[in-house]
């Protein structure tokens, strides 16, 4: 009987024991579980990094363009407001030389440098002051002409050499007057101050009215809107490069419109604009003031070539030691994983 029954026993055991896994398997399918579920959670990790990395991506590229047109932006108002101001500057040179009447000594000597102003002047007064004097017309017309050459004798004359240029230009419309007090202090006898009055017969250009006009509320205007794009420039935040080359480029202007507006505009073309010998009060002002036009003019283009050759090789430098940007960076960093 117990032959019998052992064999039983033996085979429940053996079935109870397929039936129980071992507990090495139970380890091996534990760590295969953690395995499979580590790997889908690296994977989403991936995924959801990546993901991240472009959307940080767009979002610095984003920043760098609204970076990028402030900057333009703000570039470009420098820019401009520093052209406005060079064109400003130029206008009141070119008001200073050719449309400032003067009576002071040193511009009645430049304008009665011109052979064609002196010999109407000098000729009008030997005319009506040579028979009260008894002398000759030509020996007194040489005599006004010598006196007008010395720099006591052209401050005698200052007064109307002045009013004849502010005619000239259409700032006064009131003739041009020799008083007998002034040609008795030219040709130095008191019986010419017994003459009358002398008119000067300078005419009005109307073109020379419409360009002083024009050139001094062109620089009234250009200053003023100078003014306001460099504050709204300020206030766009630009780089460092951008405010200097702006400075640069408007110093180069203000040379160029210098030199053109005070010098070469006044010896030129205003000379075409009428047939008065008085015309030529532009080429003798305009001479006057060379030395001052030029160096201002010279030195302004100077500073501003060398300012924006020193900002174009900073920019340069500054190209070649940037970084990578962030955005860049952790998108390639996020691939390399």
């Amino acid at each position: 009987m117990r032959r019998f029954l052992k064999p039983a026993r033996k085979k429940r055991a053996l079935a109870v024991t397929a039936r129980t896994p071992s507990k090495c398997s139970t380890n091996k399918h534990a760590d295969h579980s953690r395995t499979s579920h580590t790997v889908r959670l690296r994977g989403l990790s991936t995924t959801a990094g990546v993901t991240d990395s472009i959307k940080q991506s767009w979002k610095w590229a984003r920043i760098c363009q609204t970076l990028l047109v402030r900057r333009s932006l703000a570039g470009l108002l420098l820019l401009v407001s520093c052209v406005l101001m060079a064109v400003s500057i130029s206008t009141w040179w070119f008001q200073h030389v050719a449309f400032s009447p003067s009576a002071d000594a040193s511009v009645a000597y430049a304008i009665l440098g011109d052979a064609d102003i002196r010999s109407d002047v000098a000729t009008l007064i030997a005319s009506a002051d040579a028979a009260p004097l008894n002398v000759s017309t030509t020996q007194l017309k040489e005599f006004v002409e010598q006196i007008s050459r010395l720099n006591d004798g052209a401050a005698l004359m200052g007064g109307f050499v002045s009013d004849a240029h502010a005619r000239l230009i259409g700032e006064n419309d009131a003739p041009v007057i020799i008083t007998p007090a002034e040609q008795y202090m030219i040709v130095r006898d008191e019986r010419a101050a017994l003459s009358p009055d002398l008119t000067l017969p300078v005419p009005t250009v109307g073109s020379l009215s419409f360009i002083n006009f024009a050139t001094h509320w062109t620089m009234i205007i250009s200053a003023a809107s100078a003014l306001l794009l460099i504050i709204a420039g300020l206030l766009t935040r630009p780089e460092r490069g951008e405010l200097t080359f702006a400075l640069a480029v408007g110093l180069c202007a203000t040379g160029v419109g210098v030199i053109l507006l005070g010098y070469l505009v006044p010896v030129g073309p205003l000379t075409g604009l009428s047939e008065s010998s008085w015309i030529g009060v532009f080429p003798r002002l305009a001479d006057k003031s060379r030395g001052t036009t030029l160096l201002f003019g010279l030195i302004s283009i100077g500073i501003g070539v060398a300012t924006m050759l020193g900002t174009t090789s900073l920019r340069q430098r500054r190209q070649r030691s940037t970084p990578l940007s962030v955005g860049r960076y952790r998108e390639q960093h996020a691939w390399s994983h």
